[in-house]
């Protein structure tokens, strides 16, 4: 393997988790943040690294939800039977493309912030340090929960951490694990049997992949990245609330760097496939939901809420006899 080459990638979804925490009678991935489902945006996000193949594992009780969510999408689905952990779900992709001379992107299905470019970024990276695996990180506020990174020297890593199973002294480190992780596929099947069940969950945790191959092989690279909120996952309604905030603010920002005014964009709500023409104003208190286009030089007025409407340049909007006009 040389620095720099370029292979086949492909693409694995992580989408079998049970999430207890969501109490719901839906699948975790398919709870919606700005109006779509959690798994619509790795999805979105591993469409742009155009690769060869994307798998989605899943499992579960919700699994038929997420296979029918799926069912017009360009992925090939892989079940995991029982819910043995991250590194089982990695494993049952060696059928599929074992042996091949190609990386594999494993990103989580519930974590719908990570932006194109910085996935873009990481396979780059990746393939510059000739890495056998990469794993992206971010230093954040409060790292309870995640898994802490363990360093070695520069950008080589020694080992992950899971909160559960660390010392006091590790739980200080704020620089944390994603859950997002490129591998070099003929190394990571030839080690990914060396995981062994030792923990508190007793799961398979593909976080154990990297100090073995470390250990192995060497050649393990963490890339940090400065925004944090890219990595922030979804186990419970509290953190849906969050990254819902955060998702509507990336969304009103875009708006106004291309051309849409907003009387006050902290009382504006806009759903991620709506679409806004130039110059158009809207007041406070618009909801603008599902496919809806609004076109050039329009104005939408206090408290109006559209959902699929496609509304055409020029027109204003103050009620919704307006809208029937229009």
């Amino acid at each position: 393997m040389r620095r720099g080459e370029q292979r086949k990638l492909y693409v694995a979804i992580l989408a079998a988790g049970k999430a207890k925490r969501m109490n719901s009678n839906r699948s975790k991935v398919l709870h919606e943040v700005a109006g779509k489902p959690l798994l619509f945006f790795p999805l979105k996000v591993a469409k742009s690294l155009n690769p060869e193949k994307i798998f989605v594992v899943v499992g579960g009780p919700f699994m038929d939800q997420i296979v029918d969510f799926l069912k017009d999408e360009p992925v090939e689905i892989v079940v995991q039977e029982e819910p043995k952990g991250t590194g089982d779900a990695v494993k049952r992709l060696e059928k599929h493309i074992g042996g091949e001379e190609a990386d594999l992107f494993v990103m989580p299905g519930d974590a719908p912030l990570l932006t194109e470019k910085t996935a873009k970024e990481l396979v780059e990276f990746h393939r510059s340090r000739g890495a056998y695996a990469t794993v992206l990180t971010a230093e954040v506020p409060d790292p309870t929960g995640y898994g802490r990174i363990v360093r070695s020297v520069g950008d080589r890593i020694l080992m992950i951490v899971e909160e559960a199973d660390a010392f006091p002294e590790e739980k200080a480190i704020k620089e944390v694990n994603s859950g997002m992780y490129v591998f070099y596929v003929p190394v990571l099947f030839q080690y990914i049997h060396e995981i062994r069940p030792d923990n508190r969950q007793g799961e398979y945790y593909l976080t154990d992949i990297i100090e073995i191959l470390q250990r192995r092989m060497g050649n393990v690279f963490a890339h940090k990245i400065e925004d944090w909120e890219e990595i922030l996952g979804v186990n419970t309604r509290e953190q849906l609330g969050i990254v819902n905030r955060i998702m509507l603010k990336r969304i009103i920002n875009y708006m106004l760097e291309n051309g849409v005014s907003m009387v006050d964009p902290d009382k504006v709500y806009i759903e991620a496939e709506v679409k806004i023409g130039r110059d158009v104003t809207l007041y406070p208190f618009v909801a603008l939901l599902g496919k809806t286009e609004i076109g050039d030089n329009s104005v939408i007025g206090p408290g109006i809420v559209l959902k699929d409407k496609r509304v055409k340049a020029n027109s204003i909007i103050f009620s919704l006899s307006d809208l029937e006009e229009n």
